[in-house]
């Protein structure tokens, strides 16, 4: 998931740098969570027996970063810091109830879509959390917008990175070989997963040819026969079929950030997207990326179709795109998200 992603990113960083991280994985983290939740995390007991959890499997976290396991985030479970950081409103809960030894409160508010597709009492339980008194980091446009319609105030407004190092380009833009479609195939609904689909089958029809792809962590209900589906690749297949790609899709409703559009630019796919939020902090219409209203399959395949028909077209938003998203780079998020510490 992208969000474990990036802050597992800020722990590695941070951790070069010279700070202490210790990495808190709860079982639950709600104080009301139904019974049968509650039995869910019986799954966690290894890792309490083991003291930790590493996810070496997908992410290689820095060796120095302290990766613990605690059955809930009551302060007890918590050590004691300088700085401690909620990554997601469920845990801004329950750091506003911390006391002074747990350190100075940071709120890094990267979660878009679950606001907006919750309904109104989790709405109101959110916006709670954006006036408490935490220093908030947001990472978007989108979630700047959120949190000060909700009465809160950003600290920092910090843009994600992306790991330049594995999403690189390895081909021209104008490859021939770059001959495939892409896009990321999730269950949940605002991931608009349906949308895309709707939208490359219009495709389909005009241009019988094309190859589509998509990869995720679960194979989605309903995926068409000519959908070639990847189950969590690792990051090198996944940098090495976005440089197979010409057009990259994301059709997301919302998104904080949205990971899988700048990644692919980065390897030089020209990005078509819905106008989801987050892609607002590293695209811009007609100029980086094309974009559309969310929820409309027709919009989205309209500007497919404009592509695959204007390749020269093609060619100038992607190598503007993948130009645009180099300043994305970690080192610079990093550096302000240091400098918040170090004015607290």
């Amino acid at each position: 998931m992208g969000g474990y992603k990036v802050v597992y990113e800020y722990a590695n960083h941070l951790s070069r740098r010279g700070y202490q991280i210790s990495f808190i994985h709860p079982a639950t983290v709600y104080f009301d969570r139904p019974l049968k939740d509650q039995l869910k995390a019986l799954r966690y007991v290894p890792l309490r027996i083991s003291k930790g959890y590493r996810p070496d499997r997908w992410f290689k976290v820095d060796s120095k970063v302290k990766l613990l396991w605690a059955p809930s985030l009551h302060e007890r479970h918590i050590p004691d810091a300088d700085i401690i950081v909620a990554t997601a409103w469920q845990t801004a809960e329950w750091i506003i109830t911390y006391g002074r030894k747990k350190g100075k409160k940071v709120y890094f508010v990267h979660d878009y879509e679950h606001y907006m597709a919750a309904d109104n009492a989790l709405k109101e339980r959110i916006r709670r959390t954006f006036h408490c008194g935490l220093s908030i980091i947001s990472t978007s446009p989108a979630g700047m917008a959120m949190v000060e319609e909700s009465g809160g105030r950003i600290t920092a407004d910090i843009p994600n990175g992306v790991d330049f190092s594995i999403y690189r380009k390895s081909k021209k833009i104008e490859d021939p070989n770059r001959n495939m479609i892409g896009f990321p195939a999730r269950n949940e609904t605002f991931k608009g997963t349906h949308d895309a689909i709707q939208a490359l089958a219009s495709v389909k029809d005009c241009f019988p040819e094309i190859k589509v792809w998509a990869y995720g962590p679960k194979r989605v209900k309903g995926l068409p026969e000519w959908v070639r589906f990847y189950l969590r690749p690792s990051d090198r297949e996944l940098s090495e079929m976005y440089n197979c790609t010409s057009i990259f899709v994301t059709a997301s409703h919302y998104e904080g950030w949205g990971l899988p559009g700048a990644e692919a630019m980065a390897c030089g796919a020209a990005l078509v997207s819905t106008d989801h939020g987050g892609v607002r902090a590293y695209a811009s219409n007609d100029e980086t990326a094309l974009l559309s209203p969310i929820k409309r399959p027709d919009a989205l395949a309209e500007n497919i179709l404009a592509l695959i028909r204007d390749n020269g077209r093609r060619i100038h938003l992607a190598q503007a795109g993948y130009e645009h998203i180099q300043q994305f780079t970690w080192d610079r998020a990093v550096n302000r998200f240091a400098a918040v510490i170090h004015e607290l």
